[in-house]
């Protein structure tokens, strides 16, 4: 899964909603400065935590979809084989 994308996301959309409120409550340039950044640095924090658990929670059933995957390829690759030899035999 890819979660990259994660913590930007989540700063940006912290930061929006910080210059909407700022700009209705009509703060100073230098306040809003100060806000923008604490937020942001916070929520990109909040965002690489969330990413790296959900890579650790979905790692584990990423293989064993690989397992499953690979059992079934086995399976797959037994039937087939055995379907050739039959043509064989009956083509000599």
């Amino acid at each position: 899964m890819n979660t990259k994308s994660i913590p930007a996301v989540l700063a940006l959309i912290a930061g929006f909603v910080t210059c909407v409120m700022s700009f209705v409550q009509q703060v100073d340039t230098v306040v809003f400065a100060k806000r923008f950044v604490i937020v942001c640095i916070i929520f990109f924090a909040i965002g690489t935590a969330a990413s790296i658990i959900i890579q650790i929670n979905f790692k584990e059933e990423v293989k064993q979809e690989e397992a499953s995957d690979e059992e079934e390829s086995a399976e797959e690759d037994e039937d087939g084989e055995e379907q050739v030899k039959e043509t064989d035999e009956t083509s000599e």
